[in-house]
This record gives structure tokens, C-alpha cells and sequence, in this order.
């Protein structure tokens, strides 16, 4: 499989990325090392540890450790990089996530749902059954019944999936959603 194929789901701009290069970079140095080590084991093998160009070899596999040791430092380097992008990428989204929860809470001040109303409608957002949802409140299930409604009916809403859907309309609001195999 080319290279091409194989990422193809990918745009141009991540495969050309600095992450991208970098570990290709490093992948190359790698490669480039093990295949000499690999020939200088086949050599000794065949030369019976006599390979020619004595001096030469011994100025070639000093220079191959170097850039061994050079590849080894160069994906620490980016192995630490990378813990600590993902490490903001887990804040953002923590941030993002408590920022998903104010806007949640405008849409219940907008709706003027009561405290009751406002347990509810998160609980269904989050999936719970009416039963579950009764039993957390310590309610009858028809009385969650009938401030789900009740929270529907100030949504503008029909029904649970459309509750829900609206919470989800708001949190991808300005992303862009490539339908798959469309180019």
C-alpha cells in the first residue's frame, strides 16, 4: 500500500505537519541505522570479523551510533512533545467542557425552567430513563414525566432526541462536517 493510499483520509496539512515530519524524520534515521547495523552483521559474518576498509568501517559505524544516538534523544524529545500537547489538548477540553456546561445553563435561564424542570432536563440529556431519573429524584416517575414535558415544551422541543440534539447543534456550531468519501 502507498503511502498516499494508506493516508488519504488525511488532508495535506497533517501529513505535512510538524509532528508528521518529525516522526518521519526520525523513522528515517532509524531505518537508515538498522539497515547498516544490519550489513555490518552480515559483513563480520561473511568477513569473519575481518571487513575491509578497516578505519573506514570503524569511522562508519562510530558515525551510525551517532546518529542512532541522535535519532534515540530526537524521539524523546518528541515523545515529551507530544505528552505535553496532549496534556493541553486534555485542558482545553476540560475547558471546553465546563464552558458546554454555561451554555447549558443559559438555555434553562432562557427557557425560565424551574430548579425541578432544570434536574431533569440534564438528567435526560445525559440518558437516564424516567424511572432512573425518578428514582435519583426521589419523585413518581409520572411527575418526571410531566416536567420532561414541561422542559420540551419550553425547548420547543418534542421529545428527548430533540433535546438533545439541540444541546449538540450548539456545541459543534462551527464545524465543518465532511461527509465520508466526499472531496
Amino acid at each position: 500500500m502507498l503511502l498516499n493510499e494508506r493516508f488519504s483520509h488525511m488532508g495535506r496539512s497533517a501529513l505535512m505537519s510538524r509532528d508528521f515530519v518529525s516522526l518521519w524524520v526520525g523513522l528515517g534515521l532509524s531505518t537508515i541505522c538498522m539497515a547498516f547495523f544490519a550489513m555490518d552483521v552480515a559483513g563480520d559474518l561473511l568477513f569473519d570479523n575481518d571487513f575491509p576498509g578497516g578505519k573506514l568501517h570503524l569511522g562508519l559505524e562510530i558515525f551510525v551510533v551517532t546518529i542512532s544516538i541522535a535519532a534515540f534523544a530526537f524521539h524523546i524529545h518528541e515523545i515529551s512533545r507530544f505528552a505535553r500537547k496532549h496534556q493541553k489538548i486534555n485542558n482545553q477540553v476540560r475547558i471546553a467542557s465546563g464552558e458546554f456546561a454555561g451554555v447549558i445553563e443559559e438555555f434553562f435561564v432562557t427557557w425560565q425552567l424551574s430548579p425541578a424542570e432544570r434536574d431533569v432536563a440534564m438528567f435526560l440529556v445525559k440518558g437516564m430513563s424516567f424511572g432512573n431519573i425518578a428514582e435519583a429524584r426521589n419523585a413518581k416517575e409520572g411527575t418526571v414525566k410531566a416536567q420532561a414535558n414541561a422542559v420540551y415544551r419550553k425547548a420547543g422541543v418534542s421529545g428527548r432526541h430533540e433535546l438533545v440534539a439541540l444541546f449538540l447543534d450548539e456545541l459543534l456550531e462551527g464545524i465543518d462536517i465532511e461527509p465520508i468519501g466526499a472531496k
